[in-house]
């Protein structure tokens, strides 16, 4: 009766083993695309970040600019709104028809 117990005792503790390794095995297979679903989400959200940060820093330019040069403000003017000066001749062009 002993044996019968002590080989019971052996396949339950086993089976209880097999059973709670079962499960870590599950948590970390979840943890760790979690852990790469993150890190996707990170590396997407940098890109972004640099993306943005380019081009604030071109639009402050452009502001310093626009504030401080009188030659670039006159240049968006007459690109942007079509200004001439007195005795400019302006030439324009239709597209083509297709």
């Amino acid at each position: 009766m002993v044996r019968f117990a002590s080989r019971f005792l052996i396949i339950v503790l086993v089976a209880l083993l097999s059973a709670v390794s079962t499960g870590l095995v599950i948590v970390w297979a979840q943890t760790q695309r979690e852990y790469a679903n993150f890190e996707r989400k990170y590396h997407e959200t940098d890109k972004r970040l640099v993306a943005m940060r380019t081009e604030r820093e071109f639009k402050e330019a452009y502001l310093r600019a626009f504030l401080n040069e009188p030659e670039f403000v006159e240049r968006v003017i007459r690109e942007r709104l079509g200004y001439v000066k007195p005795g400019d001749v302006v030439f324009r062009f239709e597209a083509p028809l297709r």
